[in-house]
């Protein structure tokens, strides 16, 4: 998987709208109440990356499961939860799996 192949299939998901965030592609879905989620992912296009919004748990559940795709960005971000996937690594079927959790997460209906 690329960023291309992520991006769309971001954006075929119901809801999921795309915005800038400093200077990456973030996306969020909507809220039961129809508003604006908080961000799930931002994509990192140049360095063929994500960046997922889990919980620190479940961080460590992905990266346990898939040490080579899912890993802490190593900042005070990735202590919190941030999680980088490293796309050329990821299958399609690991992405939407991963992608649905940020998303219920990041309070999307």
């Amino acid at each position: 998987m690329d960023a291309a192949a992520a991006r769309d299939l971001l954006l075929t998901l119901p809801g999921v709208a795309e915005h800038a965030h400093f200077d990456k592609q973030a996306f969020r879905g909507r809220t039961p109440k129809g508003k604006a989620s908080r961000i799930f992912l931002t994509l990192w296009v140049e360095e063929n990356r994500a960046v997922l919004m889990l919980d620190q748990e479940l961080q460590a559940e992905w990266h346990a499961r898939h040490p080579q795709v899912f890993f802490p960005i190593p900042n005070k971000w990735g202590e919190q939860g941030a999680t980088f996937v490293e796309l050329a690594r990821c299958s399609e079927a690991h992405f939407r799996e991963s992608v649905a959790v940020a998303m219920q997460r990041a309070g999307c209906a």
